[in-house]
């Protein structure tokens, strides 16, 4: 089961207002949201997205994409605990991802599906954890540095590490999405940006 974490496209991506109006950003965190749900469904298997947003909720149903409630409070750690518990009481394995993955596609998707082991964990550049997938429920631990700690939490599962471009690069901070738009798969992302930010 693909499990998307997504927030409100209007209240995410905050740090990267430095270079990208508000308007900007919504029309950027909804088409980045669109690819990833795109390379879940490509990559085939269920499809859930946990939102606190009835707006997305919304935008979900829309697309006929079944949601799931992030709890009030929980952040992502929360959110990743109702995805982990919504696919334990189908008896399915999960995979959770962040909807802010530019350059995702199924192959990248395909490479976590592939791995024999009972855990795979994919890290973001910057230390982060960009999918976690487990057959199991593990403790979860997002934030800085959560890539150690989710290794640490799942060492029981000797998780596999996968590092691939689409899930290894971000839209955190603005030298991430100046990175992601000077590759050859994130050339959708140039309008969104001064032509001056691209060298």
């Amino acid at each position: 089961m693909w499990a998307v974490t997504l927030k409100s496209f209007q209240a995410g991506k905050g740090r990267l207002a430095p270079i990208v109006d508000d308007r900007r950003r919504a029309e950027l965190a909804a088409a980045a949201a669109e690819r990833v749900i795109a390379a879940c469904r490509e990559a085939g298997g269920e499809l859930v997205v946990v939102t606190p947003s009835a707006d997305i909720a919304g935008w979900c149903r829309a697309r006929r994409i079944a949601t799931v409630p992030e709890p009030a409070g929980g952040g992502l750690d929360g959110a990743a605990t109702a995805a982990a518990e919504h696919a334990e009481a189908r008896n399915a394995a999960f995979a959770i991802l962040h909807a802010d993955l530019p350059l995702l596609d199924a192959s990248d998707l395909a490479a976590v599906c592939n791995s024999a082991a009972p855990a795979v964990i994919a890290p973001s550049r910057n230390g982060g954890t960009s999918l976690l997938a487990a057959s199991e429920p593990v403790e979860f631990h997002y934030g800085p540095d959560s890539f150690r700690r989710h290794l640490d939490a799942a060492k029981h599962l000797a998780p596999e590490i996968v590092i691939r471009t689409g899930l290894a690069v971000d839209l955190d901070t603005p030298s991430d999405l100046v990175a992601a738009a000077g590759l050859e798969r994130g050339a959708w992302l140039r309008p969104y940006l001064d032509e001056r930010l691209l060298g």
